[in-house]
């Protein structure tokens, strides 16, 4: 499995969903989410949480299951 920094930029990405987005979304600077995502700060289950729910619009257990999908479609 990727770490989950990885699987939350590939998703972001995936769906065309910009930095600006989920920082308008959180609350959290768009820089914040770049460090996030590349692992220069620790991603807490709390901001994981935060990012899904009101930046993606999904459930964590969503995120989880698309990228368990994903691995199997590939």
């Amino acid at each position: 499995m990727k770490p989950c920094n990885q699987m939350l930029r590939e998703y972001r990405e995936d769906r065309g969903i910009t930095m600006a987005h989920i920082s308008r979304k959180t609350g959290k600077r768009a820089q914040r989410i770049s460090a996030l995502e590349t692992g220069t700060i620790r991603l807490t289950a709390d901001e994981l949480v935060d990012i899904c729910v009101n930046g993606f619009g999904i459930t964590p257990a969503d995120f989880f299951a698309s990228q368990f999908s994903e691995n199997n479609n590939k």
